[in-house]
């Protein structure tokens, strides 16, 4: 069932790729297409369609109605399912450094509290082709992971804990391992600028404290519209999960740069962009990606 499935995502996301044109760059990686205006006359009632670089589609957002419903990335199919106006679901099957990776996330609210996300379970699956005829598919490791997100008193995000233990047949089923962000905005809440991750081990329930740390700075921010506020928080929340570089697409705005340092190498790494936006001051490229919109 999955080789089916798999096969079944490499013909999708081949078909994707070729109906998308390939753009070309300049040699520090901004590209050079859409910089006339506002992509033919778009107005504010837009969506986010696809994510391209000068080589290939990283990503397509597919929309029913209003709704976000798909995402097709260059090696992975999202379906994300909703309860009324909320995201309820996220299914990801995708291949990540060679191994086949699917799992469900299932998202939980506290509804005498607004609807307020307090709960995210996971189960996912790792499996392993045994290259035989016909195809067995071997399930070489089964984990299962609660997020845990809470918000400061604004309703932004303050922080997330993630505990994630392996699901082992015939053993009682324990959380084992940690991460932890925690957000830090600019005065005005509307930009992140710096998130915090820990990282540790769990011990009969106990969080021990975190050998391993994190910080990721977002700074310089301009005063142009994120692409990524077009997008559902759930998603974008999901996001973070695989890459927390992927922080800064919370902001309102856009950083021109991003620092990242640990404790466990000796020097941070910094990148840096420039954006450019179309006549409404949405951003069509940055990040070596050009952004393109749909209208709604």
């Amino acid at each position: 069932m999955k080789k089916q499935t798999y096969l079944i995502l490499s013909a999708v996301l081949l078909l994707f790729a070729v109906q998308s044109c390939q753009r070309m760059g300049d040699d520090d990686g901004n590209l050079l297409n859409n910089m006339n205006g506002n992509q033919d006359g778009l107005g504010k009632d837009r969506f986010l369609y696809q994510e391209v670089t000068s080589a290939k589609v990283l990503a397509q957002y597919n929309y029913s109605g209003r709704k976000l419903v798909q995402v097709l990335e260059d090696s992975a199919i999202t379906n994300i399912s909703y309860s009324g106006d909320l995201i309820s679901r996220i299914d990801y099957n995708g291949v990540v450094e060679g191994d086949s990776i699917s799992y469900i996330q299932e998202f939980n609210y506290d509804i005498m509290n607004g609807n307020v996300l307090n709960l995210i379970t996971e189960t996912k699956s790792v499996y392993e082709d045994i290259h035989t005829v016909p195809f067995i598919d071997i399930i070489v490791k089964r984990t299962n992971t609660m997020y845990e997100p809470t918000f400061d008193a604004s309703g932004k995000l303050a922080s997330v804990l993630s505990k994630t233990g392996n699901v082992v047949p015939l053993t009682p089923f324990v959380f084992t391992s940690y991460w932890k962000v925690d957000y830090t905005y600019n005065s005005s809440k509307k930009n992140v600028t710096n998130v915090y991750k820990e990282i540790g081990s769990i011990v009969m329930g106990n969080l021990e404290p975190s050998p391993v740390y994190e910080t990721y700075d977002f700074t310089e921010y301009d005063s142009g519209i994120n692409p990524y506020t077009l997008i559902p928080f759930g998603y974008t929340l999901h996001k973070t999960f695989q890459n927390p570089y992927l922080n800064y697409r919370f902001s309102a705005n856009n950083p021109k740069k991003i620092i990242w340092e640990t404790n466990v190498e000796p020097f941070p790494h910094v990148e840096e962009t420039q954006y450019n936006y179309d006549a409404l001051k949405y951003a069509v490229s940055g990040w070596g990606v050009v952004y393109d919109y749909r209208p709604f």
